[in-house]
């Protein structure tokens, strides 16, 4: 729970900050840059790409605080703010690190990695009963972490199509496990 204090004192630095105050962004910058690279890395995953990420924030802080409107708070203003940027950079860095949909052995064997108990082998197997396509997509999905958004593009694929092959996916591994 946060400070009473600290939210008000937020709010004060994001209204001087709106009047183009340099020293106010340091200041809303050290009070806040901790929290805000915590809630970015829970999104990102990987530090030196929050660190960019919270970076893009403050600097697109200062450039659009003029459209902070004082409804809210200024830290859910800011959070919102860090959630959509740190959104947008895992869709860059998903089209930067293209996965190759032909990949199923390379994938696999993450999949052995990831799953790191005693029924890896039979979700190896069971994996490889599935159509090609909907190993790929249950795969980049569940250890990559694409989203269905992220595949459809990544795929050239309908999203209803995406859906589909990883609900009947999904189904028939519980299926197979269960045998």
């Amino acid at each position: 729970m946060l400070d009473k204090h600290w939210v008000t004192e937020t709010n004060v630095l994001l209204y001087r900050v709106q009047q183009r105050d340099q020293l106010a962004l340091k200041i809303l910058y050290d009070l806040t840059s901790t929290k805000l690279l915590h809630l970015i890395t829970s999104i990102v995953h990987d530090s030196h790409e929050s660190e960019d990420v919270l970076q893009d924030v403050f600097v697109n802080l200062w450039q659009q605080a003029d459209k902070y409107s004082g409804n809210g708070s200024a830290w859910g203003w800011m959070c919102v703010m860090a959630r959509h940027r740190s959104i947008d950079k895992l869709r860059r860095l998903a089209v930067r690190h293209h996965e190759s949909t032909d990949a199923s052995p390379e994938l696999l064997e993450q999949l052995n990695i990831a799953t790191d108990n005693i029924d890896n082998h039979w979700i190896g197997q069971c994996l490889k009963q599935l159509p090609l396509k909907t190993q790929h997509v249950i795969l980049l999905s569940y250890i990559k972490g694409y989203s269905h958004s992220d595949l459809t593009h990544l795929l050239d694929t309908p999203l209803g199509t995406v859906k589909a092959w990883i609900r009947r996916g999904l189904q028939e591994l519980k299926l197979c496990l269960s045998a």
